[in-house]
């Protein structure tokens, strides 16, 4: 019997078989590969979530931007439909050089083609202001086409003003929404 026992001679100390060591040492290894493995899964979820509150943040702070340029330049084409008949002649003569004087400021909307979070932007707020530059910057190019104030520049105004007007009833409000929804959300996540 004790020939058979002989490969297994390193389950003994001093001479007698140690049951206990072997245990301990057993429950040793297994709490340390499920205490590395519960401390990955957590370390895991934690930079989940992390990266989860960083993206919801940029997004957050991309929309606050844009909402403050957007609603500034809705402002400024308030302003100029309501000058205009006072002064036409500073959208129509060259010599003034009107496409300076009326520029829309659109520092965020060009800066957000190179953004990583642009597309996370709700898509309607996207394709509203995306329409509202386009659509004034068309109207702008028939007012400076126009030598006076004639019935061409009238309209382009009148469309200005529908435009605007359409601005500040869809694409506004849905931006401001999606904002205080993001920054609802971030509070969660932070307390």
């Amino acid at each position: 019997m004790r020939g058979l026992l002989t490969p297994f001679r390193f389950l003994n100390v001093k001479g007698r078989p140690n049951v206990e060591f072997w245990l301990t040492q057993t429950i040793i290894l297994a709490s340390t590969i499920a205490g590395v493995y519960f401390a990955s899964f957590a370390g895991f979820q934690i930079a989940v979530d992390f990266d989860r509150y960083q993206s919801m943040s940029d997004v957050s702070n991309l929309e606050k931007s844009l909402e403050a340029e957007f609603t500034d330049n809705i402002e400024k084409v308030e302003t100029w439909i309501a000058d205009y008949p006072k002064a036409p002649m500073t959208w129509h003569a060259q010599k003034l050089v009107p496409r300076e004087a009326h520029k829309l400021d659109d520092m965020v909307w060009q800066t957000m083609r190179y953004s990583d979070r642009t597309l996370e932007v709700n898509p309607k707020v996207l394709t509203g202001v995306r329409r509202f530059y386009g659509d004034i910057e068309a109207q702008m190019t028939v007012l400076f086409m126009q030598q006076n104030a004639n019935g061409y520049a009238r309209k382009a105004m009148a469309k200005m003003k529908t435009i605007v007007a359409e601005a500040r009833k869809d694409v506004l409000p849905l931006l401001q929404s999606d904002i205080k929804r993001l920054d609802e959300e971030l509070a969660g996540m932070t307390h």
